[in-house]
């Protein structure tokens, strides 16, 4: 066969080579693309309900993307553990609550304490999100409220179902003149609504809420006294076996974040200051 035969064949052989080189390449490229999405969609994925009007721990920001401190320990364990995805949905907690109970929802964070109730029938992470810090709220001209005692015949702004709520509750039982609770399921916004515009002389609120309230919407509002209440906050999961992992895979990250400083971090960013320990 003369040389010039041979070199022909021999770029033949060489040019089917590199098209099946190439064509293998491309079906990697292909197959870790479709791996790699295939991976992204078999995370599991679970319903979120927050109130998402609670600043600075959930809610909607400048361009209205779901935020505060509640919602970002979430992302940032689902960033830690792929095989979850969280669905945020704004609702009050107690619609939540009755979410869970008919399978809607999976999980309720809104700064959630821990109620013998509902533990009977909700699973609550073990691990501490952060220690609330209630102060009582009044206009900024108002000088004569300062304590629980100075709410004598006042109109207080409560939630319907809280651990301070109680507290009020109990208080009442003894005082004279007893105060006048008005009751809300809108939280802060409503609570700081009927305080500054003078339907009502004192609602107890999260420190920080007041504080953020006053600086980023200019409301007339302050926080008085002495820290009234702070009680430790959780999530609360649907009461089942995958839940019970799901809250077990959270703590455990939530413990993570603790170590690393991750938790602290996003309690100085959103909260103004480290809350993930006892406030006095």
């Amino acid at each position: 066969m003369q040389l010039k035969s041979i070199l022909k064949i021999a770029a033949t052989v060489i040019a089917a080579a590199s098209v099946i080189t190439l064509a293998g390449c491309g079906g990697d490229k292909d197959a870790s693309a479709s791996a790699a999405k295939s991976q992204a969609g078999s995370a599991k994925t679970y319903v979120v309900a927050t109130r998402g009007t609670f600043r600075p721990f959930t809610y909607m920001d400048d361009k209205n993307n779901l935020t505060g401190y509640d919602v970002e320990i979430l992302k940032e364990v689902e960033k830690r553990n792929p095989g979850i995805h969280f669905e945020f949905k704004t609702m009050a907690p107690s619609a939540g609550f009755v979410g869970m109970e008919s399978g809607q929802v999976d999980i309720v964070a809104n700064q959630i304490t821990y109620n013998e109730e509902r533990a009977a029938k909700t699973i609550y992470t073990k691990e501490v999100n952060n220690y609330t810090a209630r102060k009582l709220a009044v206009r900024n001209d108002r000088n004569d409220i300062n304590s629980l005692e100075d709410l004598k015949g006042k109109k207080v702004v409560t939630t319907t179902n809280s651990e301070v709520t109680r507290q009020l509750q109990k208080l009442n039982e003894t005082m004279d003149p007893k105060m006048d609770l008005i009751y809300t399921d809108k939280g802060f916004t409503e609570g700081a609504n009927l305080v500054v515009t003078g339907r009502a002389d004192a609602t107890p609120q999260y420190e920080v809420s007041i504080t953020d309230a006053a600086k980023t919407l200019g409301l007339p509002i302050k926080a008085v006294g002495p820290v009234i209440a702070s009680d430790p906050t959780y999530f609360a999961l649907r009461k089942d076996e995958d839940h019970q992992k799901l809250a077990n895979t959270i703590d455990k990250t939530l413990k993570d974040m603790k170590a690393d400083g991750t938790l602290k971090k996003l309690s100085e960013e959103f909260l103004g200051k480290d809350y993930t320990v006892p406030q006095q």
